[in-house]
């Protein structure tokens, strides 16, 4: 508004920064890699070792808010950053046949480690969350991991609350009620505030699986295909975006799994509008989940009538069904979900579009 009068004025703000100095970001790619065959080539072994440095990456930089940039256009695409990716992949696979009798099984194993090695020579905030960041991507350390704050179970009653004090006796967190989330102060100094987060979890898995496997039988034929991840964290903000916190909707299973007495929840805390002692809108390990799934992306399964049936064609039907199921202890709509966007800001479910389970039925004809 300008002056006393209270009529929306029509305006333009700069919606994002400019860079007219950017470059391309430039690559060194080494590999050396192993192919392998046996057995009259019923086996096949495939092996690769990766390193890969990236120069001139497009980062974002912190603005200087001293110039008049807002908090929320505070940050600018700049090359400033270096990276250094290595890896290996490992793929077995085995063919045979025995009379009508054909199948054919395949694993494939990989696994990748990012580091950053240069960045400016500061920290790199990205997943901007409740006017914090989730992730910081730090030299010298992997990229996308979480940083924030300790989660250390539940307040369950006063007294354990009056109990969380520093070395001198003061409470830390004076705005608690039971049922709240009970924050470390990893720095012993009887304050909770930034000095006290840390890493609290990783994007990148341990290990990438691939599988897949194939059989036909006289005119049957099945196919299936699975992928998945082990060791991998997921940021997950539907906890906080779906618990009250603010008026939003609740879920119905958090609504009936949150805490609402002594003992009846030691992870998932009491729902509150107001939410003092944020446990909701604080970055914290209290979101993070193992991320590990394992997914079957399609299988399918096809029967081609014989010609002395068809005569003059060839006729196959076929049933197939894409992202049947996924087994996985992540409480989020899709732990695939949060594998998207930059690679230094990968790893937050912000409750995106799920992959869809289809199934379908084909017929096909040839003359």
């Amino acid at each position: 508004m300008f002056g006393s009068n209270a009529d929306r004025v029509i305006g333009t703000a700069v919606g994002s920064i400019g860079n007219s100095l950017l470059r391309w970001e430039t690559v060194e790619d080494y590999n050396i890699g192993l192919d392998m065959a046996f057995l009259n080539n019923r086996l096949s072994v495939t092996a690769e070792w990766f390193r890969k440095q990236s120069h001139d990456m497009l980062l974002k930089k912190d603005n200087m808010l001293i110039l008049g940039y807002p908090m929320w256009n505070g940050q600018m695409w700049e090359n400033i950053g270096e990276m250094e990716a290595k890896g290996w992949e490992l793929s077995v696979n085995w063919n045979d046949k025995k009379g009508d009798f054909s199948y054919g099984v395949g694993v494939n194993l990989s696994s990748i480690r990012n580091k950053a090695i240069k960045l400016n020579g500061a920290p790199i905030y990205t997943q901007s969350f409740n006017g914090d960041y989730i992730i910081r991507n730090e030299e010298g350390h992997e990229i996308s991991q979480f940083y924030g704050y300790v989660a250390d179970g539940l307040f369950q009653n006063q007294t354990e609350i009056n109990a969380h004090t520093g070395e001198h006796g003061e409470i830390l967190q004076p705005n608690a009620q039971p049922g709240d989330i009970r924050f470390k102060d990893l720095n012993n100094d009887g304050v909770l505030d930034d000095k006290d987060k840390t890493y609290i979890g990783s994007a990148f898995p341990d290990l990438m699986v691939g599988i897949n496997a194939n059989f036909s039988w006289k005119n049957i034929d099945f196919m299936a295909n699975f992928y998945g991840t082990i060791g991998n964290d997921v940021y997950n903000t539907t906890k906080g975006r779906y618990s009250g916190a603010g008026g939003e909707n609740v879920y119905a299973g958090a609504y009936n799994a949150a805490w609402h007495g002594e003992g009846t929840s030691y992870d998932i805390p009491r729902l509150s509008v107001n939410d003092a002692n944020m446990n909701y809108k604080r970055v914290s390990s209290f979101f993070v989940e193992d991320g590990s799934y394992l997914r079957c992306k399609q299988l399918q399964i096809g029967y081609t009538f014989p010609k002395t049936w068809t005569k003059v064609c060839t006729l196959r039907i076929s049933f197939s069904a894409q992202n049947p199921f996924t087994i996985t202890k992540y409480s989020g709509m899709d732990p695939e979900a949060a594998a998207t966007g930059a690679v230094t800001e990968s790893g937050v479910d912000w409750a995106g579009y799920p992959n869809p389970r289809t199934y379908l039925f084909g017929l096909n004809i040839n003359f």
